[in-house]
């Protein structure tokens, strides 16, 4: 918190370096969704209805880079692409391409909650695992959410069974259990 650092980056980040470390790649694409909350329409932040967007968050993994700064990066990035909010993915998702834009996807889930309105209390991070495999457009889906009332951090990851054993994806949440409380030493 003093850092000025959101959960939301946070997290970011500790997906993109996984993926990173068990990609063997100095650059991660991860589709990234945004609420689409800042298009011009009156009253957009009353309106009922999804206006959801997602798009590429692009991380190149610097590797004297102090973890802090990796982080703001993100945030940054993150920032940018809410102004951006509007684009059409299906146009970003054309062309020649003969790949996907990305192959894994995150999205954090902010909107407020009736635990929301509980006056939180100082609370440790506490990680808890959930499995899902299951047929998937994305491979590997990361879907997090913060329960306000426990101070709780839940990580879910969907994933295509057949690209992915039971196995890896629980490694991949150890890694990411020690990377969280790392970052939160």
């Amino acid at each position: 918190r003093q850092s000025g650092l959101t959960l939301s980056s946070i997290l970011q980040f500790v997906w993109h370096k996984i993926l990173s470390i068990y990609g063997n790649s100095s650059q991660t694409i991860i589709g990234t969704t945004v609420s689409g909350r800042n298009i011009p329409v009156n009253d957009v932040e009353t309106s009922v209805g999804l206006f959801i967007n997602t798009l590429p968050l692009i991380v190149n993994h610097g590797v004297d880079e102090l973890l802090i700064n990796a982080i703001k990066t993100i945030q940054d990035k993150m920032n940018e692409m809410i102004t951006r909010s509007n684009v059409d993915f299906s146009q970003l998702s054309k062309g020649k391409m003969k790949h996907a834009l990305f192959d894994a996807l995150f999205v954090y889930e902010n909107y407020p909650t009736l635990e929301g309105k509980v006056e939180r209390q100082e609370a440790l991070l506490k990680f808890e695992r959930k499995y899902n495999a299951e047929k998937l457009d994305y491979p590997l889906a990361v879907v997090a959410y913060e329960t306000v009332a426990n101070g709780s951090v839940t990580i879910v990851v969907n994933y295509a069974g057949e690209l992915f054993a039971n196995e890896t994806i629980a490694d991949l949440l150890d890694v990411a259990n020690v990377l969280l409380i790392q970052i939160g030493d």
